[in-house]
């Protein structure tokens, strides 16, 4: 699966080059509905007016999906914010389910292995598992939540429910910093929390950094203007060249793809450096300071994650709508 990812992500490499004069723009609010605004684009219209049916049935449709008198499209606002609404219930206790969001695992590690502690790989789906279900993480919830949207026969607002995780977490599955952490010697033996441990003078965080790539706070204008930007010729090759790779609806396809597009972007010499010097020294990690070029190439990344994630999450929507 590893090698596969690499072929995969060596047709991105190529597609940087096309990309030059492309703006670098990417998982936190904005990036969410960027997401599934390019699934909904790959729908039929028939299918986009059974899936907004679907999402209508969400039990906090009034408080949160109600578009403000700003806003020009209603219903590509509601599909945005449902890709966008598991962060939203980080909030809201009854919804909030923390470890949904990321992939335990190493990523990548340094030093003698009996002086740090990688997880097991989580397993398969428990049997009896529901959306109340908190413990599981990104693969096992996917799973989850296209078994409960593709049943007609399953309640009307656990369907709903089940869009928006779909939206959300195919979305993060793309993220590098999401499939994983880099579980280094001494410094980081409980792992870095998916690059949250990283402190950077951009965005506090390696993490941070990475989710705010395609853009920060939700706006209409902005927003359409990216969705226009990725649908240029170069990004559509990604975009197919995706679906095209092995067993392109399967989540562990896409996390191990994002841990190495985190191996070879991510963590790059900017990050290992200190990383490396800290765990020889000892001390506290230093802020990093990452260069231009790094965040180019970051930028550029992940527009073409989010290209691969809404060819995706348009195949796995469409299979509820029919």
């Amino acid at each position: 699966m590893r090698s596969a990812a690499r072929s995969f992500l060596a047709l991105f490499v190529a597609v940087f080059v096309l990309m030059a004069t492309q703006r670098a723009g990417a998982w936190s609010e904005s990036g969410h509905h960027l997401v599934a605004l390019l699934a909904f684009d790959e729908l039929t219209p028939e299918e986009q007016q059974k899936l907004l049916a679907i999402l209508a049935a969400h039990p906090r449709y009034a408080e949160d999906f109600t578009p403000p008198e700003k806003i020009k499209n209603a219903d590509r606002f509601r599909v945005g914010t449902a890709g966008y609404w598991p962060d939203i219930a980080r909030k809201l206790p009854e919804y909030n389910r923390p470890s949904w969001h990321y992939q335990l695992g190493a990523t990548l590690t340094l030093g003698e292995p009996s002086e740090y502690q990688v997880p097991k790989t989580p397993g398969e789906l428990p049997t009896d598992a529901t959306l109340e279900t908190q413990d599981l993480h990104i693969a096992q919830a996917i799973e989850l939540s296209r078994r409960i949207f593709n049943d007609q026969a399953a309640p009307p607002a656990d369907r709903a429910i089940a869009l928006c995780w779909l939206g959300h977490l195919v979305g993060d599955a793309h993220q590098p910093c999401h499939a994983g952490s880099l579980y280094a010697a001494r410094l980081f033996p409980e792992g870095d929390r998916g690059a949250n441990s990283i402190p950077t003078r951009q965005k506090n965080n390696m993490h941070a950094l990475w989710d705010g790539l395609l853009g920060g706070r939700y706006s209409e204008g902005t927003l359409d203007r990216r969705v226009k930007e990725i649908a240029a010729p170069e990004f559509a090759v990604a975009g197919n060249a995706a679906m095209a790779a092995e067993n392109p609806l399967e989540p562990l396809v896409w996390l191990a793809e994002s841990r190495s597009a985190a191996v070879d972007h991510a963590y790059t010499h900017e990050v290992l450096g200190p990383v490396k010097a800290t765990m020889e020294e000892g001390g506290e990690l230093p802020e990093i300071y990452f260069s231009e070029a790094y965040l180019k190439q970051a930028g550029k990344l992940a527009q073409l994650r989010a290209v691969a994630a809404g060819k995706r999450l348009a195949a796995i929507w469409r299979e509820g709508t029919r």
